[in-house]
């Protein structure tokens, strides 16, 4: 049995999820350097969590169709193979972060354990979206929730555990895609796909912000997408500056980004990740429902309109059919929130346009 008391860490999914969720051994052994940190999640997900510095193990649930003969990051098994392996890890903490019906089995699996469930404000979220005129407060951002539930200040530092994570062998590999993606210049990392439709600024729009950032900073766009999405047939012509790689390996190249632009997707959510300074372009959602402003520098792009947010995680259409929130969110503000995000002008908290349009920061 080990000597040290063990925390688990539970979180299945999503990808940007999982991201976020990596903090949680971070603060974990900022509140006690001598515990050890457990991390449960899908066996899609494991790998990204390979050189984790706060991680000791990463248990990983088996999918359907996985491949028997990947290297495995820690323990890979069933449901019960992970509890099997948790309890003779000696767990005494259970943080679950996802709370759904996986992770209450781990829970209900250490009755005698200290159980830790930070609050998911679904409530909350679902008012922002269909009871707007009740004005309910702003859920916090999440990795102040995952602070607070580990026992830290709301304010603690947030290590950059993903660039941490890389080898020198992998950074050197981004570098060189990099270099390749931007000419030999600095870049600015695009994150230019979104899984719902209401989270999508359109490639034209993109290309605007571009065109600015190169002609102003001085800086190439380097686009993130997968080949699955809309935006990477749109993107065509910008084949030699589009990356198209695994989530691990655009991180590498990321982390060499001057700042992140991007839209509510997992690649917004490489920033506190690689500590790169990052601007969120949100339409259909909004940052109020706290996945945005995870650090002090941190902004956000959007226009203020009744119909926003249109729903928690984002809709697969507009339920109006206009999307004038992603369709009127004109560049200028995009990139006046990036010269932010690099320190160009101070930071300023509800600044307004003519439009109605804002450009909003943390307050964290």
């Amino acid at each position: 049995m080990p000597h040290r008391r063990a925390a688990a860490v539970l979180r299945f999914s999503s990808l940007g999820d999982v991201l976020l969720a990596a903090h949680v051994p971070a603060f974990l052994k900022q509140a006690d350097r001598d515990r050890r940190v457990l991390f449960v999640t899908k066996e899609r997900f494991a790998g990204l969590l390979r050189g984790h510095p706060d991680i000791d193990r990463v248990y990983a649930l088996a999918e359907r169709g996985s491949d028997p003969a990947a290297p495995s990051p820690g323990v890979t098994g069933s449901l019960g193979a992970l509890i099997t392996g948790l309890k003779e890890d000696g767990v005494e903490e259970v943080y679950d972060l996802h709370q759904n019906w996986r992770s209450s089995r781990i829970v209900a699996t250490f009755p005698r354990g200290k159980h830790v469930l930070p609050p998911k404000y679904g409530l909350r979220r679902r008012l922002w979206v269909y009871a707007r005129w009740l004005k309910p407060k702003p859920v916090p951002p999440l990795l102040q929730t995952y602070r607070t539930a580990s026992g830290l200040p709301p304010d603690a530092a947030i290590s950059p555990w993903l660039r941490d994570s890389l080898s020198e062998a992998e950074l050197a590999r981004g570098g060189e895609q990099a270099h390749a993606a931007s000419r030999g210049q600095g870049f600015v990392l695009i994150g230019a796909g979104a899984r719902w439709e209401t989270k999508r600024w359109s490639v034209p729009q993109f290309e605007t912000l571009a065109r600015r950032i190169e002609e102003k900073l001085g800086l190439r766009p380097v686009y993130a997408v997968t080949h699955r999405e809309r935006a990477a047939r749109e993107l065509s012509l910008h084949e030699e500056s589009s990356l198209f790689l695994p989530f691990r390996e655009l991180a590498a190249v990321a982390a060499h980004a001057r700042a992140i632009v991007s839209n509510d997707s997992a690649v917004l959510h490489l920033g506190p990740a690689l500590g790169v300074p990052t601007v969120g372009v949100f339409g259909g959602t909004v940052p109020e429902l706290g996945f945005a402003w995870q650090r002090p520098r941190d902004e956000v792009a959007e226009i203020r309109l009744w119909c926003r947010p249109c729903g928690v995680h984002g809709r697969s259409r507009c339920p109006l059919g206009h999307h004038a929130c992603m369709k009127h969110l004109h560049p200028d503000l995009v990139y006046q929130a990036l010269e932010r995000a690099l320190g160009g002008s101070p930071p300023r908290a509800g600044m307004k346009s003519g439009n109605g349009a804002r450009v909003s920061r943390s307050s964290a």
